[in-house]
């Protein structure tokens, strides 16, 4: 069934709907384990990414998951929940222990919360990412996708070289909200690369 899916996404959504070019997809292959960080502003870009990844786990806003028919699809694609706008301990610890004991495994986490609107350049981005990345200890790749691409747009997914996270960073605040900043700038400019 996931086989048939991904089939379908790349046909439909990589090259009919839309036509994506990944640029960098490489780098994930040298990756066992990563957190993948893309800017967010467009419904289907998690089906995007999706369709290059192996062994992905998705982090979804908690709403989408209200109605038992797309929780049961949901959680068959390893999709799981997250309650914005608030501490969500439970949904953190399970993206961690998503890690343990697997020799293989990427998560998909949109920095940003939610999607960017139109008008919108940027919005403040979370700390929660990087506190996964600590706790996981695996390094965030990350990635830059074409904003408010629009039907049968060229769209350009473009990857980043890894980012190590110091472990002692989320132990100062400051530094942590410093750091995904950071983070995000590496996003946009990753739009730069493209030629």
């Amino acid at each position: 069934m996931r086989k048939i899916v991904k089939w379908f996404i790349k046909i439909f959504l990589c090259h009919i709907f839309y036509r994506v070019r990944y640029i960098g997809a490489d780098k994930l292959k040298l990756l066992d384990k990563c957190l993948i960080c893309p800017n967010h502003s467009n419904t289907v870009e998690p089906a995007w990414i999706y369709a290059k990844s192996e062994k992905i786990s998705i982090m979804a806003k908690a709403e989408l998951f209200e109605k038992k028919f797309w929780n049961k699809i949901f959680t068959y694609f390893n999709v799981f929940p997250i309650h914005r706008g608030e501490h969500d301990i439970r949904s953190l610890i399970h993206a961690i222990n998503l890690f343990k004991n697997v020799d293989k495994r990427k998560l998909l986490v949109f920095p940003e919360g939610e999607r960017l609107k139109k008008e919108q350049d940027r919005i403040p981005a979370k700390v929660g990412p990087i506190y996964i990345a600590v706790k996981a200890d695996v390094p965030i790749v990350p990635v830059y996708i074409t904003k408010n691409a629009k039907l049968f747009s060229k769209v350009y997914i473009v990857y980043g070289d890894p980012i190590d996270v110091p472990k002692d960073i989320i132990k100062d605040k400051e530094g942590l909200q410093k750091f995904v900043d950071k983070m995000m700038d590496n996003i946009y400019e990753l739009k730069n690369t493209i030629k």
